[in-house]
């Protein structure tokens, strides 16, 4: 017998199938939603105009260089875009791979390091974790950075764990790791396994085990050869506004100001965590109590001090959102998998998604009421869609997805006796059912379907049109790049409802869910 056979055989198939069919829904429905503003539009409309430029070096949005994100992102979309065309599955792919990849590097550490139902249990738990699905279904870089700084911290526990020469070589592959990750997100890469990695080794006493590691000569020709030579060339080609934009403004400029106005008070991450796990919260919370109990096991504080890294890092810093946590999820889904069997109680189980299904029968309510409140004319006209996103069609699905969960989750209590911990594959594949057929549909119906539309009218036109870079997908599904300037006489542009005021005298030629097509009058 084969050793993947008799892997195979020693996982319970029930956990194998819930794996399977929470990445089945992801897989089907992915590309099923339209891309989202700003950064899936960003993403897509950058990759789309190098597909057609082959210019490989220096991206582009609207055909002026776009220094916000590094390079990695379009290498991977952008000969997909070239191959199958402009279409949001081609844009999400990348990340999608890149979060089933982490899964398997889940599965295969956690078996390594404590058994196998472990293992299989934490890909689980990433496969169906609320941050990760929405991760994965997105046209970014944040599943991509998740999987290479998975791999280097994984990879920096090995070199610790073996002190023979072979060690060396787990070192290296770090450093690759984050030479790709440089390339995928910026500096971040290499910051988060540099504290990680300090603080491990020196409260183990091995400080001087890290200086060697850290300065690994064939471990920098690594990073240096991979990572610098794109920053060098745009560097050469664009100057000294290359540095100003993208180190000193998106790097630097996140630690120290909040840029765009996402910012927040040094509390900020409590409620995010407790949300982008979710419907695994309670599982978080008991694997949280426990590992603090065995903090002394070597393993154990080496995930510990990886999440506590991440959490601290990002919270001093003053440029806050949700999705830069998903990088410490890791840690977290290995130690809540292996602490499972102390999850006792099937109501603090089932309790997180019972918060997702009231969030569901509650949205139509709250949309209303944000539409009816809202001092903005964009949100009041996009939300005002409500009722007509909101209809029998979702009310049924709503009923009939909490129904057949309870139903499954009753019988499977009643009749399996099974440990409340596997009540999570019940809730996990419920949630990823609820994300991608109820929730995320509902957010596109409202914000991207207006987008679409005038996308449609817009594509048939021959003038280019005037338009800022809050709404990208519009280029993209026009089948043009914008004109991103002040609006002057006979111009087309495409802008939300608030800003229609600034607009000189001007007719409108599309209006719907606060977007609009309007033609400025000639003189």
């Amino acid at each position: 017998m084969s050793d993947a056979t008799k892997l195979y055989r020693t996982v319970p198939q029930w956990l194998i199938g819930a794996l399977l069919l929470a990445f089945a829904i992801t897989w089907f429905s992915f590309g099923h939603v339209p891309l989202f503003d700003e950064d899936e539009g960003e993403y897509a409309e950058v990759a789309v105009e190098m597909a057609r430029s082959g210019d490989f070096i220096t991206p582009t949005l609207n055909g002026q260089p776009f220094f916000e994100k590094p390079i990695l992102a379009f290498w991977l979309q952008a000969p997909l875009a070239a191959a199958f065309g402009a279409h949001a599955w081609v844009f999400r792919l990348p990340s999608l791979i890149a979060c089933l990849l982490w899964v398997v590097a889940l599965v295969r550490f956690g078996r390594r390091s404590w058994d196998v139902e472990t293992g299989w249990f934490a890909g689980f738990l990433c496969a169906t974790s609320i941050g990760v699905v929405v991760s994965a279904g997105a046209a970014a870089m944040d599943g991509v950075l998740c999987l290479l700084m998975a791999l280097a911290g994984f990879d920096i526990f090995r070199a610790w764990q073996d002190e023979s020469p072979a060690s060396r070589w787990a070192v290296r592959r770090a450093f690759l790791w984050m030479a790709l990750g440089f390339l995928a997100k910026g500096p971040v890469a290499i910051v988060v396994p540099f504290f990680l990695s300090l603080s491990f080794y020196v409260l183990q006493g091995d400080f001087r085990r890290w200086l060697r590691a850290v300065l690994d000569l064939p471990g920098w020709i690594v990073l240096l050869g991979i990572a610098l030579p794109w920053y060098l060339a745009q560097y050469h080609l664009m100057g000294q506004p290359f540095i100003d934009y993208f180190l000193l403004r998106e790097n630097v400029g996140r630690l120290t100001g909040a840029l765009q106005g996402h910012g927040g008070s040094i509390l900020y991450y409590f409620p995010v965590l407790v949300l982008i796990v979710l419907p695994h919260t309670a599982m978080l919370a008991r694997a949280g109590v426990e590992s603090w109990h065995a903090r002394s096991d070597p393993l154990t504080r080496f995930l510990l001090l990886w999440f506590v890294v991440v959490f601290v890092l990002f919270s001093l810093a003053t440029t806050k959102l949700p999705h830069y946590l998903l990088i410490g999820l890791t840690p977290l889904f290995l130690l809540m998998a292996h602490h499972r069997a102390r999850l006792q109680s099937w109501g603090i189980a089932i309790w997180p998604w019972v918060l997702m299904a009231g969030g569901a029968l509650a949205l139509p309510a709250a949309v209303s009421w944000a539409a009816a409140h809202s001092h903005n004319l964009y949100l009041q006209e996009m939300l005002g869609q409500g009722p007509k996103v909101f209809g029998a069609g979702y009310w049924g699905m709503v009923s009939l997805e909490i129904i057949g969960t309870l139903l499954v989750i009753g019988w499977l209590r009643a009749w399996l006796k099974a440990g409340p911990w596997r009540l999570l594959a019940i809730t996990g594949v419920a949630s990823n059912l609820m994300i991608w057929t109820l929730l995320l549909p509902a957010a596109a119906h409202l914000q991207q379907d207006p987008v679409l539309e005038a996308a449609r009218v817009a594509g048939g036109w021959s003038q280019r049109v005037v338009a800022d870079n809050r709404m990208p997908s519009f280029a993209v599904y026009s089948g043009r790049p914008t004109v991103n300037r002040t609006p002057g006489p006979g111009d087309l542009v495409f802008l939300r409802a608030d800003a229609e005021s600034r607009l000189p005298p001007h007719a409108v030629l599309f209006s719907r869910g606060g977007l609009r097509l309007v033609r400025i009058y000639g003189q």
